[in-house]
């Protein structure tokens, strides 16, 4: 499930990389007078975007996530297991429920 989730964030980020291309740094750049510090924000923010699109493709199709998780020394099993701040969490409801006994 958490994949599939992943995987939609991807195309969702690749669409808006597009729109800020194609649509909202076109419109800055076309306004008379041409507002340069409007284009230059959708500019960066279209880079940001890129790379953080870059970034989720090389994690999901070019073996980024089975290269974290050789190096943290997990398995494909473990990586279900919750982290520090779950068992925190979950530490403190069964100490609430202990303290309500």
């Amino acid at each position: 499930m958490a994949t599939m989730v992943f995987m939609r964030f991807g195309w969702s980020q690749k669409t808006l990389y597009t729109y800020t291309m194609l649509k909202v740094s076109s419109l800055a750049w076309r306004v008379q007078p041409r507002n340069y510090l409007l284009f230059a924000c959708h500019f960066t923010n279209a880079t940001a975007q890129s790379i953080q699109d870059a970034r989720f493709y090389n994690y999901w199709y070019n073996g980024g996530r089975e290269k974290k998780l050789a190096l943290a020394g997990n398995k494909e099993d473990d990586v279900t297991a919750p982290g520090k701040v779950t068992a925190a969490v979950i530490a403190a409801r069964e100490e609430g429920k202990n303290a309500e006994k």
